[in-house]
């Protein structure tokens, strides 16, 4: 128990809400199409968290997704889609899907190479999005 009665002092505030994050138009428009590689039938972004919900046919949800941010997410796409990187320079990333149909070169930017590693992965996943359509 308590011997002191509580002052101003003693009052915690509440944390700050962590920052909005939203997804750029041309980001969402990856991200939908290599959903619809992955077999989703609705992309339903969670709007503030820069990431999305996957409804599938099944009636089956993916929360929380964004293979742009997120290394597991980036992982799952590239084994599910057998999308292979590679990095044949060092300011360049490569993606190929395992039957030669999509092959997709990214330029490492501010030599950050595992934020490129995630575009190229996700656009071969868009490529073959594109051609499931």
């Amino acid at each position: 128990m308590n011997q002191w009665p509580p002052d101003d002092d003693d009052v915690v505030d509440e944390l700050p809400a962590p920052p909005r994050k939203e997804i750029s138009p041309a980001d969402r428009e990856l991200l939908e199409l290599a959903a619809h590689a992955l077999g989703a039938v609705q992309f339903e972004e969670i709007e503030g968290e820069g990431c999305a919900i996957l409804h599938f046919a099944d009636g089956s949800k993916a929360h929380g997704w964004n293979p742009l941010q997120f290394g597991d997410d980036t992982f799952n796409l590239a084994v599910d889609l057998r999308i292979k990187p590679s990095w044949p320079f060092q300011n360049e990333v490569h993606a190929d899907d395992s039957y030669g149909d999509v092959h997709v070169e990214q330029r490492v930017d501010d030599g950050d190479v595992k934020a490129a590693t995630h575009r190229a992965i996700v656009r071969a996943a868009a490529e073959i999005g594109k051609q499931r359509s």
